[in-house]
């Protein structure tokens, strides 16, 4: 069975449960290599390997060191991961920031992976107000906040060290900083409330701005999803349509040599297909040694590199484009979402005319205090 149905079982019918905490989600906030030092500034707990080691009433200092899959203490093994949890409610906090919950210090390939341990409600605190602003409406905070938490529980990995990380890659993840009263309603109104396909969670994808028509996950990454499909998106106001960039011919010369395909001198770059939504799918690059064609996911993560916000554009000159959208275009738009908000849809109408043939079901586990 796989991970999402055993955990959809576990907190439905098939345990015959009625409330249950909510789940703890692993997020990857840093990599270091070779050693750091963390400090607690109050009481708290450690485990080594998962089991509790200790309670200490004191703050302290924490230096720690990796070498292979190891971690040591002042030269002392002490296991594979390291957790620090507060005891008195205190937070936790990482490179200037803030989190809620605990810190977790694995190490992996002579690396110390920084992991913030902490409820799945409390972790889309940091969430929400991250991925879309706070001042919009309510409805539209509800519908990120679902698609939030669906993305989130689709990505738990029980054979990997975290489950998420705290970038764009990922979800934009910022603790207790980006916390706001209004998006924290959002999360309240629909604790537990996620969306499901086929008796698994949806992979709920989703962007800012789809610049008028949503992409399908089949033309952006290869794979086919009934519910991630190619369709007109809602008008919307947004400040990611209509923009224009200069491509800088000596940086793609360089990310193209640095790939092992170069071209020389690049003089132009020319659109060569489109896909069924409108986005670039093959393009060629001119140069003085010749011509490259590139297209796939190597094409959409090298248009990023250049500073294209969407592959969703038309070459106007040699070098220069046009374009509309930001983000690869699957899934949900938030600004279309925000459309849909202010012209009286709610979350639950929202999500379903971006996820289509998904269904929304409610996980009863009980609120964090």
């Amino acid at each position: 069975m796989p991970l999402a149905r055993l955990f959809l079982c576990l907190f439905t019918l098939c345990l015959g449960v009625t409330a249950q905490a909510a789940p703890p989600i692993r997020v990857l906030l840093d990599e270091v290599a070779d050693s750091l030092t963390v400090t607690m500034t109050g009481a708290h707990r450690g485990y080594i390997d998962g089991v509790e080691r200790f309670s200490t009433p004191y703050g302290l200092h924490w230096p720690l060191q990796v070498a292979g899959s190891q971690l040591y203490i002042e030269g002392e093994p002490v296991g594979n991961s390291f957790t620090l949890e507060p005891t008195d409610g205190a937070l936790v906090s990482w490179a200037g920031q803030n989190y809620r919950g605990a810190l977790r210090f694995t190490a992996t390939d002579r690396n110390l992976r920084v992991i913030n341990v902490v409820d799945l409600e409390t972790y889309l605190r940091g969430v929400v107000p991250a991925e879309m602003q706070a001042s919009w409406d309510l409805e539209a905070l509800k519908a990120q906040a679902v698609a939030a938490r669906t993305y989130t529980l689709a990505s738990l990995d029980e054979d990997g060290t975290y489950d998420v990380c705290a970038t764009i890659e990922c979800q934009k993840y910022d603790g207790v900083t980006i916390e706001h009263p209004r998006s924290d309603q959002a999360i309240v109104e629909t604790a537990g409330v996620v969306l499901t396909y086929g008796g698994d969670f949806a992979k709920t994808y989703y962007h800012a701005d789809s610049g008028g028509v949503l992409a399908s996950s089949s033309e952006v990454w290869g794979n086919a999803s009934p519910y991630l499909v190619a369709q007109q998106d809602v008008d919307s106001s947004s400040p990611h349509r209509g923009w224009e960039r200069a491509l800088d011919a000596s940086f793609i010369a360089s990310s193209l040599q640095g790939r092992g395909i170069g071209v020389g001198e690049v003089s132009g770059v020319r659109v060569v297909g489109y896909s069924e939504s409108g986005r670039v799918e093959s393009l060629e690059v001119l140069g003085s040694d010749g011509s490259r064609l590139l297209s796939g996911p190597k094409l959409t993560k090298m248009l990023r590199e250049w500073g294209l916000k969407s592959t969703r554009f038309r070459m106007s000159g040699d070098l220069s484009v046009q374009g509309d959208g930001w983000g690869h275009g699957v899934g949900m738009s938030q600004y279309g979402a925000r459309s849909l908000a202010r012209g009286g849809y709610d979350y639950s109408q929202i999500l379903g005319f971006y996820y289509p043939s998904t269904d929304l079901q409610q996980l009863p586990y009980a609120q964090t205090p």
